[in-house]
């Protein structure tokens, strides 16, 4: 019989009382040659009467389920689902979702009943729904997302039919719980043949239901370093990602904002005024950091007019404009292409999205793991920005290692310990999405692998560096300039860098600890950060 000792026992058990069928996953599974860690059986008892008897027998039963209840039962990693059922077996399996989850196991004597030739529909790689498709996924919208899993999980061909009933459904979706939705979305998200599972969502329309912002990204050019458009760009990279949950949703989600920040390069000339919409010039909206230094000045902005909110330019560039410029706004011909500031832009779609599922249910961490997701999607593009030069075969061996232990430290370091993992998921992603349809990614792969590795290392240092580290005399000497506090924290930050780059930088060295304290901050100086940007310090 199908299952473990503990499954096996509990099913014998109640096939005395009743008959017991093991249906769905287990017995499909059972006739390809895979185990099955979950068992789905069908008792023809009344629900509760199944709950009574386990609780009589000494078990812990689990009534489960809002759509469809079952009784459940948990052992380490073993789980049984019973559901009740009354008449024929025959009329079960029409109320089954697929035609290959339909074939039955009597427990008692190990029988294959197979009433909608599921064995037929398996054998030949064919995904047929049961009955009616319309009907079937009426009766659980949520049945497209588990056809998607199984088509592409198990190589099958979907029925025309059923495929067609499919796509009349989709928008039903957004009837389904949160939780459901999440945890099939999931499941399909780690299936080795990802790209094929995302060609299929983006066929049967769930993107454009349930991630429009995904949707979208579909035939956006992208400018002269990639060959893909948004969203081919994007499926390569899921494509390219280990399949954790955590990083193919980064994947998935990295560049959401290029939608928003699509731009064609320009020129703009005029007076920088704030109005309440914000800084504008000439009737443009102007988005970029520092604009407060041009309020009421003529100048030129050079940056991009945005494909989607014409009216806006986000700027790369500002230097004071020629007297003799009679130009108001020009297109730079043959000018980039641009996505400013997409990573940002990405990570505030993410913040959006992330309440239309539940993600903390399988992200690693819970509520912390989206805020993570939030994190990496937002800064996915700093690996690229640190390296650039380094990519183009720029390479300064001295400079190099302290930058590569400073990138390190800054992505790890959350202000109390080291996360190595956050470290780990930006260099993954970084590379997945190298990969994902850039230029020139053929040729320098090989500078991306060394200056990765060289992170590797630089984190392996700075783990057992940080785990060295004794702040006893540190404490004793900021207690003896009475910081305490906040004031002390941020001293301690500052130092903390130092010794963490440097291995000559010794807490007990007061010489060193009275160096740091003439650059940290003390009222009616200037500013920490000035100090430090004096000393040539990022």
């Amino acid at each position: 019989m199908i299952g473990t000792e503990f499954q096996r026992k509990i099913l014998t058990r109640l096939s005395e009382l009743s008959p017991v069928y093991i249906v769905g996953g287990a017995v499909r599974d059972a006739q390809l040659g895979i185990p099955s860690k979950d068992i789905d059986a069908v008792v023809a008892l009344p629900l509760l009467e199944i709950e009574k008897k386990l609780s009589d027998w000494g078990y812990k039963p689990h009534l489960i389920g809002a759509h469809e209840q079952t009784v459940s039962l948990f052992q380490g990693a073993d789980r049984v689902d019973l559901a009740a059922f009354t008449g024929a077996i025959e009329t079960n399996a029409l109320r089954r979702d697929f035609t290959l989850n339909a074939i039955f196991q009597d427990v008692r004597t190990g029988q294959i009943t197979d009433p909608l030739n599921g064995l037929q529909d398996l054998q030949e790689r064919r995904l047929k729904a049961c009955g009616c498709a319309a009907d079937r996924f009426k009766e659980d919208p949520l049945r497209v997302m588990r056809l998607i899993r199984l088509a592409v999980r198990y190589d099958l061909t979907i029925e025309p039919e059923t495929w067609l009933a499919a796509l009349e459904i989709v928008p039903h979706l957004q009837e389904v719980s949160a939780e459901r939705l999440t945890e099939e979305f999931g499941r399909i998200l780690v299936l080795d043949n990802i790209d094929k599972a995302l060609g299929l969502l983006d066929d049967l329309g769930f993107f454009q239901i349930c991630i429009p912002e995904l949707a979208r990204l579909k035939g956006l050019v992208q400018n002269r370093y990639h060959t893909k458009d948004a969203w081919e760009h994007t499926r390569h990279v899921v494509k390219n990602t280990d399949p954790r949950i955590f990083l193919r949703l980064a994947a998935l989600f990295h560049d959401l904002g290029k939608w928003e920040t699509a731009s064609r390069e320009c020129n703009v000339w005029g007076t920088i005024r704030l109005t309440e919409n914000g800084y504008e010039v000439d009737g443009f909206k102007l988005r970029g950091k520092n604009l407060e230094r041009w309020a009421n000045k003529v100048a030129e902005v050079n940056g991009g007019k945005l494909d989607n909110y014409p009216d806006t330019i986000v700027v790369k560039r500002i230097k004071p404009a020629r007297a003799t410029q009679k130009k108001h706004i020009e297109m730079v011909p043959d000018g980039k292409r641009h996505f400013l500031q997409h990573e940002r832009e990405s990570a505030r779609l993410v913040k959006e999205i992330l309440p239309r599922f539940r993600w903390s249910m399988v992200l690693p961490g819970g509520s912390h793991g989206e805020r993570e997701l939030e994190y990496l999607v937002g800064h996915h593009m700093l690996g690229t920005l640190t390296f650039m030069s380094e990519l183009k075969g720029e390479m300064d061996q001295a400079k190099f290692r302290i930058k590569t232990r400073r990138f390190a430290w800054e992505i790890g370091w959350n202000g109390q310990v080291f996360e190595k993992q956050r470290l780990d998921n930006l260099l993954d992603l970084w590379r997945a999405d190298y990969l994902g349809g850039k230029q020139d990614a053929a040729n320098q792969i090989g500078c991306l692998d060394e200056i990765q590795g060289e992170i590797r290392k630089a984190c392996v240092f700075l783990v057992e560096r940080a785990s060295q580290l004794d702040w006893a005399s540190f404490e004793e000497y900021a207690h003896g300039k009475d910081l305490v506090g906040e004031r002390f924290g941020r001293f301690k930050e500052q130092v903390r860098l130092q010794v963490m780059m440097d291995t000559k930088h010794r807490l007990t060295d007061r010489q060193f600890l009275e160096r740091e304290y003439g650059f940290y901050w003390k009222p009616g100086s200037v500013t920490t950060s000035a100090k430090r940007k004096s000393r040539g310090i990022k």
